[in-house]
């Protein structure tokens, strides 16, 4: 069921992709199309995840997705103290390394979709679920031998849009046009959150 075609609920745009965010783990994994759920933010070394995610990875690879924490156990913490604004039910940020395929985009929408089901309660229904605004940020990690180039996506719309508004930008746009990835060395001081 596709949630209402409401143009201000659905927004895809450029995510300044804080360098910090993105553990080691994640930069250094092989080029072969893999998804990583990134911390929230990193506090002196330490990767910060919402304390409601903090069974999302095991749920999601119970239902078929191939997914990892970008972080190892012991370097990551679960706090409470977020809260969704707005319409907003969830934030999801996502790693890809490799290639967007049509089963990680299929992976990145069903994580989209958990999400919201974690947000909202495990009794939703799948409707309520659908049609649950969320927001999902996409760090596309490309590696050649010179360098590391990360570019970074937010969608923010109905969870039940997420698949096609992804494919959408990714058929619509030829990959220059994609927001410009940041080199490895690239500071990314200023960027939000």
């Amino acid at each position: 069921m596709a949630a209402d075609a409401n143009p201000s609920q659905e927004l895809v745009t450029r995510w300044d992709v804080p360098r910090e965010i993105i553990p080691a783990k994640v930069l250094t994994a092989p080029t072969s199309d893999q998804l990583f759920l990134l911390p929230d933010k990193t506090i002196n070394g330490v990767e910060i995840y919402r304390a409601d995610v903090a069974g999302l990875v095991k749920t999601l690879r119970h239902n078929g997705v191939d997914v990892d924490f970008a972080s190892a156990k012991e370097d990551r913490r679960y706090l409470s103290e977020y809260s969704a604004a707005g319409e907003v039910v969830g934030v999801i940020a996502l790693a890809v390394v490799g290639n967007y395929t049509g089963d990680l985009i299929k992976s990145i929408a069903r994580a989209a979709w958990q999400r919201a089901r974690s947000a909202i309660g495990t009794t939703s229904s799948a409707e309520e679920v659908e049609s649950a605004t969320v927001v999902v940020r996409i760090a596309e990690i490309s590696r050649s031998e010179q360098e590391t180039v990360i570019r970074g996506l937010e969608i923010t719309s109905p969870v039940a849009d997420i698949e096609n508004l992804l494919r959408g930008v990714l058929s619509n746009h030829l990959p220059t046009e994609l927001p410009p990835g940041s080199p490895e060395t690239t500071d990314s001081a200023g960027a939000p959150e």
